[in-house]
């Protein structure tokens, strides 16, 4: 087989990919039109109906749960059980073109670490929109201690900075609004707003909302004090993450070109990762190679991990 016939099947493996996350993608947008147009009366239960209802048992059950809850930290509205279904079609796809080009092994290297990509990318997207609610946390803090000041209830002035602030504290903040008015209480509601955005900053903007409103303090004054702290900790942050950055970035290069120069080896030679695993000797290699890329892959986590 020549180069030229591999990387054509390498690049076709590519496109069932994302055709079937595309797929996948807009059969959940159908289903969601549907839902809202049986929900508005109009036209009877169709085959496609039943199907999103069928989704919508599904999603109690595990893995879909579970995927759920990665949906809604990292802020998308997708259908759990279409974006499960999407990531195993794209590891089935993976399993059965990529024997042609990688073997059966590095087919199923590649699924697994397709699976491992789509799980880490919304686990980026939802620290990203951790760091990006704590980021507001200081306004946040400054809205409700101007709405105390000015004479209105936490539960208005929580209402208000919903409807004030930008995404994600904006959503945020008007989900713990509809909670205290279906009459949730406040450290209930605002204890389910630090599981949903854990973080040292939200928990220290909790206790101190919580203890005042219980006993009458100076909430305004406690709330414009946390919130140059918070104001404060955000540059200190921003400079850490600034430093640590750089070598960050350049182990998981090393890593990711280690990886790659296995892949691209094994499309030049097809199953050299099958011949390699068929002894003894290369077994002993393949498990040594995973285990130094795993603990590379922690360090890296551990050394950027840095708590301010």
């Amino acid at each position: 087989m020549t180069p030229t016939v591999r990387l054509l099947l390498a690049l076709t493996l590519l496109t069932l990919v994302l055709a079937t996350a595309a797929v996948s993608v807009l059969a959940a947008e159908s289903a969601r039109r549907r839902d809202l147009v049986r929900l508005t009366g109009a036209g009877q239960a169709s085959g496609g109906q039943r199907a999103a209802y069928l989704a919508g048992r599904l999603a109690h059950y595990w893995p879909f749960t579970a995927v759920e809850r990665r949906l809604v930290a990292a802020g998308r509205s997708w259908d759990p059980v279409a974006v499960t279904l999407a990531m195993v079609a794209a590891m089935g796809v993976t399993l059965i073109a990529g024997r042609v080009v990688l073997g059966y092994i590095g087919s199923v290297i590649i699924a697994l670490i397709l699976l491992w990509a789509g799980l880490q990318w919304l686990s980026r997207a939802a620290a990203r929109r951790r760091e990006d609610f704590t980021a507001q946390l200081p306004e946040l803090a400054r809205i409700i201690a101007n709405g105390n000041a000015a004479g209105l209830s936490v539960s208005r002035s929580v209402a208000m900075a919903g409807r004030e602030l930008s995404e994600p504290a904006g959503s945020e903040m008007t989900r713990v609004a509809a909670h205290l008015d279906l009459g949730w209480s406040l450290d209930a509601a605002l204890r389910e707003l630090g599981e949903q955005m854990p973080s040292r900053e939200l928990d220290v903007l909790v206790r101190t909302i919580v203890i005042q409103a219980r006993t009458g303090g100076a909430l305004t004054d406690a709330l414009m004090e946390i919130s140059r702290t918070l104001e404060d900790r955000k540059e200190l942050r921003r400079e850490v993450r600034t430093v640590i950055l750089g070598s960050a970035m350049s182990g998981y290069a090393v890593m990711g070109i280690g990886a790659g120069a296995v892949v691209l080896l094994n499309v030049f030679q097809p199953g050299m990762l099958d011949s390699l695993a068929s002894t003894l000797a290369g077994r002993v290699v393949l498990v040594a190679a995973l285990g130094f890329f795993a603990a590379g892959a922690l360090l890296m986590r551990v050394v950027s991990r840095v708590e301010v």
